[in-house]
């Protein structure tokens, strides 16, 4: 099915817009981001406390470089939610930082997989439609990753999102046993990039049509 088509069964979400940020276009949309990285620092310094809170009210880490790219959602133009991808043939948070996790099967280098980071919804929205809000969130990041040639995208996910992975119908590759961090078990997963998966996080999220903009330079 394409991406452009209408799903059956499924409602036209307008407000929902999901942008595509990285160090070409961030200059044009440096509101957006800010507000990312402020939301950032309030879910992961403010509200985990695995970060140490800065004055600025911001969180960015040694992976906040040029190879990034954000996937911000926004509904109505106020940001919503958020998630960080880098390709794994650069430094990136589970070859750096978790190397000993992957207990199950070797850590994936390659430029045809991205590593999946620091996906947030802001606290204001988790009670209402949340779920949604997470499929389209989903939707957005897979379908950046069609539009791109990625065959799989993933990372230290945390084990609580395997009932809505197994919801999606995602296929997901599991690298290691999981491991306790910060109180919650966590394990690197990836997830095999196709369109019946972005088929079925559309179909969850209740979306007819791509909300995926990429205005960055050819």
């Amino acid at each position: 099915m394409s991406i452009t088509q209408p799903l059956a069964g499924s409602a036209r979400e307008p407000s929902l817009q999901a942008l595509v940020v990285d160090h070409t276009n961030a200059a044009r949309h440096s509101q957006q981001l800010d507000h990312f990285h402020y939301q950032r620092h309030r879910v992961y310094a403010e509200e985990l406390g695995w970060v140490p809170a800065t004055q600025s009210r911001r969180e960015f880490d040694a992976f906040d470089t040029e190879d990034a790219v954000y996937i911000l959602v926004l509904d109505h133009g106020e940001f919503v939610a958020g998630s960080r991808l880098i390709p794994t043939d650069k430094p990136h948070l589970a070859s750096t930082v978790f190397p000993d996790t992957f207990t199950l099967a070797p850590i994936i280098r390659s430029a045809e997989v991205l590593e999946w980071t620091r996906g947030f919804i802001i606290p204001e929205r988790r009670s209402r439609g949340s779920v949604r809000l997470l499929a389209a969130s989903c939707a957005a990041v897979m379908e950046y990753c069609l539009r791109h040639g990625h065959r799989q995208v993933g990372g230290m996910q945390d084990k609580k999102w395997l009932p809505l992975w197994a919801k999606l119908g995602w296929r997901v590759h599991i690298h290691g046993e999981p491991r306790m961090i910060e109180g919650q078990p966590w394990l690197p997963a990836y997830f095999d990039v196709t369109e019946g998966a972005l088929d079925n996080a559309n179909i969850l999220a209740g979306l007819d049509a791509s909300i995926l903009l990429d205005d960055r330079p050819l």
